[in-house]
């Protein structure tokens, strides 16, 4: 009975010696910055996962919006709409009547040139 008595301090003994805490301390510090790392690289993937997100968004709006143009293209009206704007285009028998705005005054400013000024008259102009 006393030899596990001596056993059983003696391990007491070595657990609590400065060696094996010093040893456990820097066990406890790696772990700590592995997992420091693993949360950096999560907080990074779920950046990355809400750009992404919302540039897929934006995708599909853009998808959207022009699966809607080509809708309207393909009917007479929305044809004749992009000729008249883009081309001005008219049909036989209309007219076209430009509206051109006054024109605009040309403003012109003067701009003069500063003779050149000597050192004493940069310093008398200080006082």
């Amino acid at each position: 009975m006393s030899v596990n008595l001596d056993r059983g301090r003696s391990v007491k003994k070595w657990l609590f010696s400065p060696m094996f805490l010093l040893l456990l301390f820097i066990v406890v510090l790696f772990s700590l910055r592995g997992v420091y790392k693993v949360y950096q690289k999560e907080t990074m993937s779920r950046e990355y996962l809400e750009r992404a997100q919302n540039e897929l968004k934006k995708v599909h709006d853009r998808e959207e919006s022009l699966a809607n143009s080509v809708q309207y293209l393909k009917t007479s009206q929305g044809i004749d709409a992009e000729l008249r704007t883009k081309f001005r285009v008219v049909k036989e028998g209309e007219e076209v009547a430009v509206i051109v705005g006054a024109p605009k005054e040309a403003t012109t400013t003067s701009t003069q040139v500063a003779a050149p000024v000597g050192i004493w008259q940069k310093i008398k102009n200080w006082f």
